[in-house]
Formats: C-alpha cells, sequence, structure tokens
C-alpha cells in the first residue's frame, strides 16, 4: 500500500484504509480476511464513506450543513435535492445485499423497494390523493423521487420539505406530494443500524456472496 494513505481501521491483525482500491486491489487484503473480517470490513465502510458524511449534511448544526445550505451569502446554495438523492441511491445499494440476489431487468427497484418493506415499514404504505398513477409510496419514491433526481435532477410531481417531517408525508391540495426529508433520513439511519445487525443472524450466506460480487476478492 502507498504510504501516507489514512488508516481507519484495524481488521484481523492488517491495517485497512476502508477504501476497496486501496485495500484490496493495490494490497490483496481483503483476501485474506475471513468471512467476519469481510463484515466487519463493509460495516465500518459503510460507516465511514456513506452513514456519517451523511449525518453531517442532514444535521443542521453542522459545519458541512452550513457550508452547503445558506441563504445569506451568494451564490446562494441549496444542498438537500443532492443529499436526498444520495440516501435514495443508499437505500438502493443496502437493498442489493438482501435476498433473492434478483438479476432481472427490475433488479434495481426490486432492491430499493425490498429494502424499505423489509426496514422501513412506516414508508411502506400506499398514499391516496396524489398526481402520481401508482398510490404505492415505495414506487412513488423509486419513479419519481430516485429517478427523477438521478436522470433530470428533478422531483416529479412533489418536493422534499421539512414541514413533512411530522407526519412523513404530506399530500398539498394540488395533489403534489411533500416528503419529510429528516424523518425520512432519521428511519434510515435506523434501518442501515438493524440491516448490520441482522448481517450475522439473518443474511449471512446472501451478504457474502453479494460481497464477493461487489468487491471481488
Amino acid at each position: 500500500m502507498t504510504q501516507n494513505h489514512t488508516i481507519r481501521a484495524q481488521i484481523e491483525g492488517m491495517d485497512f484504509t476502508l477504501f476497496y482500491d486501496y485495500d484490496q486491489l493495490q494490497a490483496g487484503k481483503l483476501s485474506r480476511l475471513t468471512d467476519s473480517g469481510r463484515i466487519e470490513w463493509f460495516r465500518l465502510r459503510m460507516e465511514c464513506v456513506f452513514l456519517e458524511p451523511l449525518r453531517r449534511l442532514f444535521y443542521i448544526r453542522s459545519k458541512s450543513f452550513r457550508e452547503l445550505n445558506s441563504d445569506t451569502q451568494r451564490p446562494y446554495t441549496y444542498f438537500g435535492i443532492a443529499s436526498f438523492s444520495i440516501l435514495l441511491n443508499g437505500v438502493e445499494a443496502l437493498g442489493s445485499f438482501l435476498p433473492p440476489l434478483n438479476s432481472g431487468n427490475g433488479a434495481n427497484r426490486d432492491r430499493f423497494v425490498g429494502f424499505i418493506q423489509a426496514y422501513m415499514e412506516p414508508w411502506d404504505i400506499t398514499v391516496g390523493g396524489t398526481s402520481y398513477q401508482t398510490n404505492y409510496l415505495p414506487d412513488i419514491l423509486w419513479r419519481h423521487f430516485r429517478n427523477g433526481i438521478a436522470h433530470g435532477f428533478v422531483i416529479e410531481g412533489g418536493g422534499i420539505d421539512p414541514d413533512a417531517d411530522a407526519t412523513r408525508h404530506l399530500v398539498v391540495p394540488s395533489g403534489h406530494l411533500e416528503i419529510g426529508p429528516n424523518i425520512f433520513f432519521a428511519d434510515f439511519l435506523a434501518a442501515a443500524q438493524a440491516f448490520s445487525r441482522d448481517i450475522d443472524s439473518t443474511y449471512r450466506v446472501s451478504f457474502l456472496q453479494r460481497f464477493r460480487d461487489v468487491y471481488p476478492c
């Protein structure tokens, strides 16, 4: 491993950066870990590269939040939509580690919806009165929020609004759907932590199969 890369973890007597290219492609260390060590590496990596950065993006008092969201300094900045897009991609990514490991044309949608069904029960509901053709909230979030932002930088037929945090979602008189971004993040964080705890007891075999696909070692 090239010198001066930050060591963020020690697992089974080896130092890790938690970056796949340094840890495996350059040093071959994931190949030398046991299955339990690989699970631990994934947990630590998820915390380092995804969960903790997201906390700082959503926590209104964090320095990162203040720097990225400003109505008082020009140019004006708002990072909420980008943060929510990252968050929705995280739902899909963690869902890819749940069985069944679907490789069909609808795999990405199934992974996204599957994670919500398994770990985010308050969002696994139908919502009436919107302008969408479907009332199933996970499909709305997938098609019109996740895909809308990713493919056109727009939330189709709705938006995110902290005013909806108290009830998780809010349908305004025009039929537009507002999602509470902060409560969605809080529910996702709890879901991610529950999933992490369940890897050993519930998903060990399928998780390791998916791990080897994503992180060849």
